[in-house]
């Protein structure tokens, strides 16, 4: 911007120094052609903005990777030199700077040594001053704040269990049912944790003691789980896999087991909460025994409004029994997609790598193109801003967790191979973070319960240890709150504190 003064503005020496996240420099999608970034300038010439591709959410690549990407609204790059580069104190023996060069002419590279970051508890501050040779832009100055996460203890739930039936409520509060304690007895309690004040409430208990049972949210904010088993270890009768439905209600505070039943009892399967206030369930081990003939194909749909449960006729069943599937629920294209699973519970299970999706209007199923290359079960998937979905984790042979971070591309119908974890992750919670980046929390690493946090940068391809938990878990839950990430649970473990992974 060429302004009418130029004489009275080189007197002022002006510092953007973002905070607000309305000003936020992190912005993502700005390497790819918008930014929502400006700089205010000052002074002769056309005005200059630098930006970075990271929200205020993000965490900074360069903390492993050792560098930091800036784009250049004008072909200005090869003006900066690292003596235009500041990084505030007391960080600057922690984040080293090493070398400014040009990437291109309007892309910039700053490369770092990290010797240590456990205690950035303080905003990093990396400020840009005008090289004293450009004249042919005004650029005032820039200052990028990096806040970096930090763990600590943050309230309770009500007691120490692991393998707990969770899920995020409409209102950002989470709900947790059943479980397993310590001792390896199946707990009844229903409880819901309030990320704003770390305190957790009772609800009234279940009926009976469960672990394993399906969840899902209704838009109205009701909570339905069903099914899962009462005891820890393999079921030696099938009466201890169960076939109730309960209604939960966060606002009135109230557990209701439904006056009617699945049709088959069902454990390891799926539930979703369709759009028209019915449910569907699919798959999961109906009756004891550890081979294929365990588990089912089928899916049953559960009417609320009709107080019943049908199962559905045999063109919508999967061509093989299916139990620790994923779902996503594609509203929008009126279908249900469906990822991973094994077929049985022995060391001989088939493992599924097929993507199935089932229509809700008529609840026909089908495959689609693309097999990933993993086959596992217990996988976590997610939907990335570019409309890839991508796979983490899981198992891929009996007690034995997946590394493989793989995508699929449905317009190309093709899959691609992402890389791996450092650790395996079985037993461990994975949750998004940002937009693109992912977090990976504990887990059993082959012998020994891991309190590795890993994260997954789907812009950069590239994954990650980026701290250590307060404790080692398995078995538990982790979400994204306003506080940060949030993780509890652990069925070995007696402590009942949350942990939050925040940068407040």
């Amino acid at each position: 911007m060429r302004l009418g003064f130029n004489l009275i503005s080189i007197i002022f020496v002006l510092h953007c120094n973002v905070k607000a996240p309305n000003q936020n420099v992190f912005d993502p999608t700005n390497i790819v052609g918008s930014s929502a970034v400006a700089l205010l300038g000052l002074g002769l010439g056309d005005e200059l903005t630098i930006t970075s591709r990271y929200k205020q959410n993000d965490y900074p690549i360069f903390v492993k990777t050792e560098y930091l990407d800036l784009d250049l609204s004008a072909p200005a790059a090869n003006y900066f030199s690292k003596a235009n580069f500041k990084i505030s104190d007391p960080y600057q023996n922690d984040l080293i700077l090493r070398d400014v060069f040009p990437l291109s002419d309007s892309r910039l590279r700053v490369l770092f040594s990290v010797s240590s970051r456990s205690e950035w508890r303080e905003p990093v501050l990396l400020s840009i001053t005008k090289p004293e040779t450009m004249n042919e832009f005004s650029f005032p100055g820039k200052q990028f704040e990096f806040r970096f996460p930090y763990p600590r203890f943050y309230g309770s739930i009500s007691e120490a269990k692991g393998k707990i039936t969770t899920s995020i409520l409409n209102d950002g509060r989470i709900i947790l049912v059943g479980g397993i304690n310590p001792s390896g007895a199946t707990l009844s309690t229903v409880e819901i944790w309030d990320p704003e004040t770390g305190v957790s409430k009772l609800l009234p208990s279940l009926n009976e003691g469960m672990t394993g049972l399906s969840i899902c949210v209704q838009k109205t904010g009701k909570v339905f789980v069903s099914g899962g088993k009462t005891v820890a270890g393999n079921v030696s009768a099938s009466t201890q896999i169960s076939d109730k439905i309960y209604s939960i209600d966060p606002s009135s505070e109230t557990v209701t087991e439904l006056s009617f039943r699945m049709v088959r009892r069902r454990f390891g399967h799926s539930m979703v909460c369709l759009g028209d206030g019915s449910i569907l369930v699919s798959g999961g081990q109906f009756q004891v025994g550890v081979d294929p003939s365990a588990i089912t194909k089928d899916h049953e749909l559960i009417s609320l409004a009709g107080n019943s449960s049908v199962l559905l006729d045999g063109s919508s069943d999967f061509p093989i029994g299916i139990i620790f599937h994923a779902t996503e629920y594609d509203e929008a294209n009126s279908r249900i997609l469906y990822f991973g699973g094994r077929d049985r519970i022995d060391p001989y299970a088939f493992f599924s790598n097929i993507i199935y999706t089932i229509n809700t209007n008529n609840f026909s199923l089908t495959s689609l193109l693309g097999n990933f290359a993993t086959a596992r079960s217990n996988v976590t998937n997610l939907k990335m801003p570019n409309i890839d979905r991508v796979l983490f984790g899981g198992m891929n042979r009996e007690g034995t967790g997946s590394k493989a971070i793989e995508s699929w591309n449905e317009s190309l119908s093709s899959t691609t191979s992402l890389g791996f974890t450092s650790r395996f992750k079985n037993g461990s919670a994975i949750v998004r973070f940002s937009d693109e980046q992912v977090f990976f929390t504990g887990g059993v690493d082959t012998y020994y319960k891991s309190g590795i946090l890993e994260i997954y940068d789907h812009f950069e391809r590239k994954n990650y240890i980026v701290d250590t938990m307060m404790s080692p878990r398995s078995e538990h839950s982790a979400f994204l709150t306003t506080k940060g990430i949030v993780i509890f649970g652990d069925s070995a473990l007696t402590d009942t504190r949350v942990e939050v992974y925040g940068k407040d």
